[in-house]
Parts: C-alpha cells; sequence; structure tokens
C-alpha cells in the first residue's frame, strides 16, 4: 500500500472507470455508481439505473507478503516488505423501475463486466486523477481487476450476512 489513500484510490478509480464506460450508452446515460453497503445502495425510493461497488474483503497478497520493497535495499539487504492487499469487490446491478419494462439490471451486469474486461489494469494516469493525494500512480506494479467466480455457497453466506434480498452480482478481486 503506497499510502492511506490506496485503498480509497483503488475504489474511485473502478467507480469513474466504470462510470465513463456505462454512461457513454445512450439507455444507461442516467446509471449512478455507488459504494453503498449492499443493504444501504438502493434507499430512499431511488429507481434509477445504479451499480454498486462494495468492498467486502481485503487481504494481504501472499505474492508479495515476503519481499522487499523495489528498488528500496541494496544487494545483500532486507527490508521490510510492502504492504500489499487483494481487495474484493461485489458489484451488484440494479435497473431503472426495478426492471418492470426491461432487464436494465442485466444489461447493466452485462456492460460493468465488458469494460472490466476490456480494461483489466489501471493506468497511472487514471489513478492520479481518481482521488487528491493518493501516489498510487507511483507504484512499480499495476493494479488489475480479475472475476472471481463465486459459488451458490459463498453468494448465500455473503447475502445472508448483509441481511438484505438477494441481488445478482459478480465479484472481482483487485492485485497487483
Amino acid at each position: 500500500m503506497s499510502n492511506a489513500l490506496a485503498i480509497a484510490a483503488v475504489t474511485a478509480t473502478l467507480r469513474n472507470l466504470l462510470t465513463q464506460g456505462v454512461t457513454a450508452v445512450p439507455d444507461l446515460a442516467d446509471t449512478m455508481v455507488t459504494t453503498q453497503l449492499p443493504d444501504t445502495a438502493r434507499t430512499n425510493g431511488t429507481t434509477a439505473n445504479q451499480i454498486n461497488l462494495f468492498l467486502y474483503q481485503a487481504v494481504p497478497n501472499a505474492a508479495w507478503r515476503n519481499a522487499d520493497l523495489p528498488g528500496q535495499t541494496r544487494p545483500g539487504e532486507s527490508g521490510a516488505p510492502p504492504l500489499a492487499l487483494n481487495l474484493y469487490y461485489l458489484l451488484t446491478t440494479y435497473g431503472r423501475d426495478n426492471d418492470v419494462a426491461r432487464p436494465f439490471s442485466h444489461e447493466l451486469l452485462g456492460r460493468a463486466m465488458s469494460i472490466l474486461h476490456d480494461h483489466p489494469l489501471l493506468g497511472a494516469a487514471e489513478m492520479a486523477s481518481s482521488l487528491p493525494g493518493n501516489d498510487l500512480s507511483g507504484q512499480s506494479e499495476r493494479i488489475r481487476f480479475s472475476l472471481q467466480p463465486l459459488g451458490v455457497e459463498e453468494i448465500y453466506r455473503l447475502w445472508t450476512g448483509f441481511q438484505t434480498p438477494y441481488r445478482t452480482s459478480v465479484a472481482y478481486e483487485a492485485s497487483v
């Protein structure tokens, strides 16, 4: 982790990427991308198109756990390993007017997954502009997003823990 804003910067960059990609489609231009808890994402009678990104887990990256900081040590020296994390996001979609006229939530899910598939690595400029004060753009490794297939039991446990009705969703991992 580069500084204390690193996690928030990854989330903000992902939100910006999805917002730009989804709102470019005329039928989805009204879509909001939020970062709420699943039980509070759809409140106050909101019925607009919405994508919600929920960071549900942050764990140490096993590959970087015992590595020295790149460029920080001389040959023969050892240094403190970086705090490299894998971030796990749940991406949930909500369709306009609760999908009565058309399955907008499915269209949003397909569009969001397509965007992340076509753009799996975050660029330095994207990260620098996502959140003032973050320094992720100067890191030696880039952030990669990958789809994390969850089994029925894992999905059930997640949504049961949220204590909210299940919504179609997918999980992604952000890692260095």
